[in-house]
């Protein structure tokens, strides 16, 4: 019994190499990552995590909003051309269809209780963007602009990551591609008086199928 399991485990083991062995070529020059991913890519879908947290205080107490979602996007449309360290997506639309989580916090109050509330964005039309990129390590790209996705802000501002420069990963099969960035928008506003600062971190994984 024991001589069967180890046999099994062997073979578990093997496989498992193989499969990361397909799933991360060894590609190791920026020359050749850009020829692998070069073409035209059908984007089917963001998955997204994000948090934000609003400081601010009144009369010398400190008080804390956290709203956090994470959400795989609907209906979605558009393609993504790669060329020699261009991004370009073409008629990209998406809508998010999900819940967000509020929590208020007072003073040192860590204590979490959060309430669940609708989040949702329908994209009125498509739109066009084009990014530059730079491969830093064979598993990592670096976008100086901003990336291809208008991710709606969580706060219901008008504002996006996808203006933001970002860093993260990129991974490749044969016909599929993941791209995987995150940011942090940093900003402050004043509204009666009051100067609220918001930290907002956000993950994107985008999901690309391969035309040609």
């Amino acid at each position: 019994m024991h001589a069967n399991l180890s046999g099994i485990f062997v073979r578990f083991c093997f496989v498992l190499a193989l499969f990361f062995i397909s799933c991360n070529k060894e590609i190791d020059n920026e020359k050749d990552i850009m020829a692998a991913i070069r073409g035209q890519w059908l984007f089917m879908s963001n998955s997204v995590i994000t948090e934000s947290v609003t400081t601010y205080t009144v009369d010398g107490v400190v008080f804390r909003n956290k709203v956090t979602a994470n959400y795989v996007t609907y209906n979605n449309e558009g393609n993504v051309t790669i060329v020699d360290g261009i991004m370009t997506g073409t008629d990209i639309r998406f809508d998010v269809i999900a819940n967000s989580y509020f929590s208020f916090y007072v003073g040192n109050d860590n204590e979490e209780d959060s309430v669940e509330v609708p989040f949702t964005n329908y994209m009125d039309s498509a739109y066009t963007v084009q990014r530059s990129f730079v491969i830093v390590r064979p598993d990592s790209v670096y976008f100086p602009q901003g990336t291809l996705m208008n991710i709606p802000d969580i706060n219901g501002e008008e504002r996006s990551s996808g203006n933001i420069p970002q860093g993260g990963t990129i991974r490749w099969f044969d016909n599929a591609m993941k791209i995987t960035t995150s940011s942090t928008d940093d900003y402050s506003f004043v509204e009666g008086g009051t100067t609220y600062q918001v930290i907002k971190k956000e993950q994107v994984e985008v999901n690309l199928s391969k035309l040609n």
